[in-house]
C-alpha cells in the first residue's frame, strides 16, 4: 500500500500538464538528445526553463534521474540541446521533459503536501507492542540503534541480533536473538531513569523465551552489587515459553538499594535463543513512551487492552481512563497491569527512504490511489502558490493565481 516518489510525481506532472515522456531514437552526444517524435513540436515549444530527466539507466556514464536544463529544440531533426551530461545518454533511453517546474521542485512540493494534507490523508497507526504497567522501557525490543544493538539496553559478552522471522517473535515486529559468548542483556537506571522509583517495592520480572539449549537462558534481578535472584532456565526445547508461563522472578526491592539491574542471561556459548516481551510489573505509575509511534501530537484515538494473555480475539476492551502527557509523549494506564495494549490513531505522512524523510526518487509514501489524488492536489496548490509570489513577473503570477482557484476547489 505504498507509492514511490517517481510514480506520484509522474501523476502530479500529468495533472498539471507538465510532462512529456518519450524515448530517444538517436545516439546524440553529451549535449544533444535525439528523438524523432519531437519533429512534431514547434521549435518555440521549448522556452523559459524546461528540464529533461532520464528515467532509464543509460549504458554510459550518464545516470537514471539525471536532470539537465534544455536550451533549444531543432524540430527538423528532433534534436534537443541541453547542458552537458557526463556522457551521451544514447539511443533507446526513456526520458521526460518538464516545461513548467524543475522535477526537484515537484518532489519538494510533494513532501510538503504529505504533511500539509493531514488529516485528509494520514498514516494509520496501530501498535500492539506495549504492555500496561511495564516499568521497563521497550520491553518488546522494538527500538534498535542498529540490527545488533538495542537503544535502551546494554550487553556484556553476547551477540545480539534483531529478528523479525515468523514464529521467532511473540508480539510487535521484532525479538532479540542472543548467541555467541556467554554474558547478558540488561536494563538499569542508567538506561531508564524511571526504574529508581521502584525502591522499596515488590516487582515481578518476566520474559518470553525460545531457546535450543538447556541451562542456557534465564532471567535475573541483580541488586546491591552482588545479590542475584534468578529464574529457572528455559528447558532448551526450541519452543517458546507458554503464554501464561514465561520465565519469572519476584523480589521485594530494598528501600535504599545501591544498584538494581534487570538481566537476561546467556550461560551456554553454543546456545541460540530468542527473547521478547520482557516485563517488569510493580506498582502503578509505569510510564509508556509512545512518542516514537508517529502519532499526530502524540495523541492516540483509541487505546484498548487484550481480554487475556496473547488473546487475539476481537474486540479488545476499550480503555477510558488512560492518561497522556502530550508534550513528552508518555502514557500511563492507572489500575491496569500486565496486559498488552492496542494503540490506534493517525500520524503525519512523509516520503521515506531508509526510514528518513527524503525527496529521493526511490522514497515511498504509505498511501495509494485515491489518497494520492489529494496529495497531488496539495502539491499542485503549493507550486502554483509559489509561482504567484511577487518575486516573479506580473504575467506569470497572474496565470498561476488563476490556476490556484482550480486546485483550491479540488
Amino acid at each position: 500500500m505504498s507509492s514511490s516518489m517517481i510514480s506520484v510525481q509522474g501523476e502530479l506532472s500529468r495533472q498539471i500538464g507538465d510532462r512529456w515522456a518519450s524515448t530517444t531514437t538517436g545516439a546524440g552526444d553529451s549535449t544533444s538528445l535525439i528523438d524523432t517524435a519531437l519533429k512534431a513540436k514547434a521549435d518555440d515549444w521549448i522556452q523559459d526553463e524546461p528540464y529533461i530527466m532520464l528515467t532509464e539507466e543509460p549504458a554510459g556514464a550518464a545516470a537514471i534521474y539525471d536532470i539537465r536544463k534544455v536550451s533549444s529544440l531543432d524540430n527538423s531533426t528532433g534534436d534537443l540541446t541541453v547542458l552537458a551530461f557526463s556522457a551521451a545518454p544514447g539511443t533507446g533511453i526513456d526520458y521526460e521533459l518538464h516545461r513548467l517546474f524543475h522535477p526537484d521542485d515537484k518532489n519538494r512540493a510533494l513532501v510538503f503536501a504529505a504533511r500539509n494534507g493531514f488529516p485528509a490523508i494520514h498514516e494509520k497507526v496501530r501498535d500492539e507492542s506495549f504492555v500496561a504497567g511495564n516499568w521497563l522501557t521497550d520491553g518488546s525490543f522494538e527500538i534498535w540503534t542498529s540490527t545488533s544493538a538495542l537503544t535502551n539496553f546494554t550487553t556484556s559478552g553476547i551477540t545480539l541480533t534483531q529478528t523479525s522471522t515468523a514464529n521467532l517473535f511473540k508480539h510487535g515486529t521484532y525479538s532479540a536473538k542472543i548467541s555467541g559468548s556467554t554474558g547478558y542483556l540488561e536494563q538499569t537506571v542508567a538506561e531508564w531513569d524511571d526504574l529508581k522509583h521502584l525502591a522499596g517495592r515488590n516487582v515481578t520480572l518476566s520474559c518470553q523465551v525460545h531457546s535450543n539449549t538447556a541451562d542456557d537462558l534465564r532471567i535475573a534481578i541483580v541488586y546491591d552489587g552482588t545479590n542475584i535472584e534468578y529464574s529457572d532456565y528455559h528447558p532448551g526445547d526450541s519452543a517458546w515459553t507458554t503464554d501464561s508461563e514465561p520465565l519469572k522472578v519476584q523480589i521485594a526491592i530494598d528501600d535504599n538499594p545501591t544498584a538494581i539491574k534487570f538481566r537476561i542471561y546467556h550461560d551456554t556459548a553454543a546456545g541460540v535463543s530468542y527473547v521478547d516481551d520482557f516485563r517488569l510489573i510493580g506498582p502503578d505509575g509505569a510510564r509508556l513512551y509512545i512518542g516514537g509511534l508517529g502519532l499526530a501530537q502524540n495523541v492516540p484515538h483509541q487505546v484498548s487492552v487484550e481480554q487475556s494473555n496473547y488473546n487475539q480475539r476481537d474486540p479488545w476492551l476499550r480503555l477510558d481512563m488512560t492518561q497522556f502527557n502530550f508534550e513528552d509523549g508518555y502514557m500511563t494506564t492507572p489500575g491496569l497491569k500486565d496486559r498488552r495494549l492496542r494503540i490506534e490513531g493517525m500520524g503525519y505522512l512523509d516520503f521515506l527512504a531508509s526510514g528518513s524523510s527524503s525527496t529521493a526518487w526511490t522514497a515511498t509514501i504509505n498511501i495509494n490511489s485515491p489518497q494520492t489524488d489529494i496529495l497531488v492536489a496539495q502539491a499542485a496548490l503549493y507550486l502554483y502558490t509559489w509561482m504567484s509570489m511577487p518575486n516573479f513577473d506580473s504575467g506569470t503570477t497572474e496565470r498561476f493565481q488563476q490556476g490556484m482557484g482550480f486546485w483550491q476547489g479540488t
